[in-house]
């Protein structure tokens, strides 16, 4: 079974005191500060996941918010970002600025917003735009794109997944992935960096959604990353499997605005 993972909400417990208190088999996630395997699977109907001093997250979905490299006061936007646990991540991470949390489907935003109040979060603007034609107000110094996809890397706990999908519906998606990566990049300062994420394999979905924006922006430089995890890495960005860390799968890519 996939190991359970959670993020200790530091504005109300220290990871001492957490376990102190809940006294799990733990484990540190290496490339999270804060981040744990634990012992117990059904984490999410505990009262200490209830009141906030925990949030469940999958270990391989952390990867995408440090590779932000947040840095104090910045301003971040993350485009997709029901139900919360990027956007949470970020929050904890960056107190001292702000975070765009956007999500433009209503009912997941509700979760988003429960998420963001459960965890006692005030940087966080909730904002219910698509994500393929944000609002040009102003630019941001982080942008988040943990993009819609066909979730092919999260059949170790949905089997179902592998039943349900086909290569066209990975092109379709890929599509869609395209034209939010391009108005992504556009809410950019100059300098920033935009990090897309998926939970799927397919090279549609990831590798060639990052080639197009390059094709398309000549001043997107992709970034290497460095975070202490096991992966393999190429030119657009890195890929983790189940048998790297014992995790679901993800890719990430880091691309700066020259």
């Amino acid at each position: 079974p996939l190991r359970k993972s959670i993020r200790i909400n530091t504005l109300k417990i220290s990871p001492d005191d957490f376990f102190k208190n809940f006294p799990y088999e733990h484990t540190q996630i290496l490339w999270c500060e804060n981040a744990y395997f634990i012992d117990e699977q059904k984490i999410g109907l505990k009262i200490e996941h209830a009141v906030g001093l925990c949030y469940a997250q999958e270990a391989s979905a952390m990867l995408a918010a440090e590779a932000l490299d947040i840095a104090n006061n910045d301003v971040v936007l993350d485009l997709c970002a029901a139900p919360g646990s990027k956007t949470t991540q970020v929050a904890i991470k960056n107190f001292s600025g702000t975070i765009v949390a956007n999500e433009l489907n209503l009912k997941r935003a509700q979760a988003l917003i429960a998420n963001v109040s459960r965890l006692g979060i005030m940087n966080c603007i909730i904002t219910n735009y698509d994500a393929c034609k944000f609002p040009d107000l102003f630019k941001f110094d982080r942008v988040l794109l943990d993009a819609p996809c066909s979730s092919l890397g999260t059949s170790r706990k949905n089997k179902e997944i592998l039943k349900t999908w086909g290569y066209k519906f990975s092109l379709a998606v890929s599509k869609v992935q395209k034209k939010m990566i391009l108005d992504a990049f556009s809410h950019l300062k100059k300098g920033g960096i935009l990090v897309y994420s998926t939970c799927t394999t397919p090279t549609e979905e990831n590798e060639d959604v990052i080639k197009f924006l390059i094709n398309n922006r000549s001043d997107a430089e992709v970034e290497k990353i460095d975070l202490k995890v096991n992966c393999e890495k190429n030119e657009y960005g890195i890929r983790v499997y189940p048998w790297h860390n014992d995790t679901e799968t993800a890719f990430v890519s880091k691309i700066r605005k020259k």
